[in-house]
């Protein structure tokens, strides 16, 4: 009898929170969004997106929030169109018990810039993912130009001319290449180009001084940028600083100099 009674009980009480639960929530869904508040990383990513242009993005693509019951939005269209952008790394929207609208966004991280002269070419980022370009914000990142369908022109096929951002052998080597520099804060202040020339070489055209180095692939860089680090230290001092104009480094365990 009496373990019957517990087992009613037990039900009961389930019944009780679940008709609790069901007002607390008929309750919430009533309530009126007062505040749309939109947070960004703005310190981990490149901010190609301000708090005024989320709201604009959900505000003319979807509804205005403001003065709307909690129980109408549709939280998951809205965070599915802010994650859409190609700029947004990921994005979560939830609403707090005072009935406020939090959008919370992170923005990615570019690290590179490919720059063909016909158009205006492509990011990668963080992650060594393609991302188009953005005319709103110019992060200084290392710019890729010149001939970039040349590199590694013996084994690139027909799509490259079509979309550069197919070519993986440059888009992964300026991945590796950017990632090491971007760690050293001597070669992040010097290097902020590379060119790509007709014959399918990178050369790097640093920030100071008159001097090209002929690099090759981007390949074997830390190897390589040692060179350039002697050069630097050991050559230059000794036979002038505006003696040469090219140095090829591009060959192993030589420093040529024109």
């Amino acid at each position: 009898m009496k373990e019957g009674l517990k087992k009613i009980g037990g039900f009961l009480l389930l019944i009780a929170l679940f008709v609790l639960v069901s007002f607390a929530k008929n309750e919430q869904d009533k309530k009126i969004v007062n505040a749309v508040n939109v947070n960004i990383n703005a310190t981990e990513g490149d901010p190609f997106m301000d708090k005024k242009d989320i709201l604009n993005l959900v505000y003319t693509r979807l509804d205005t929030l403001i003065g709307k019951p909690i129980g109408n939005l549709q939280l998951n269209e809205v965070e599915n169109l802010i994650s859409r952008e190609t700029s947004v790394k990921s994005a979560e929207v939830y609403v707090k018990h005072n009935g406020d609208v939090h959008l919370n966004v992170k923005l990615k991280k570019v690290i590179a810039r490919f720059k063909p002269d016909s158009t205006s070419g492509f990011y990668i980022d963080e992650t060594g993912k393609v991302m188009p370009w953005v005319s709103k914000y110019s992060p200084r990142v290392l710019t890729v130009s010149g001939y970039l369908n040349m590199y590694n022109r013996y084994l690139v096929d027909s799509a490259v001319h079509v979309d550069l951002s197919t070519h993986q052998k440059l888009v992964n080597d300026v991945y590796d290449f950017a990632k090491y520099v971007n760690k050293d804060p001597f070669w992040k202040s010097l290097i902020g180009q590379v060119y790509i020339n007709n014959e399918g070489d990178a050369i790097l055209i640093p920030l100071l001084g008159n001097q090209e180095f002929l690099f090759g692939e981007l390949t074997n860089y830390e190897e390589k940028l040692n060179k350039i680090k002697r050069y630097y230290k050991d050559i230059a001092p000794k036979m002038g600083w505006n003696k040469y104009k090219e140095v090829n480094v591009k060959f192993n365990k030589q420093i040529v100099c024109k």
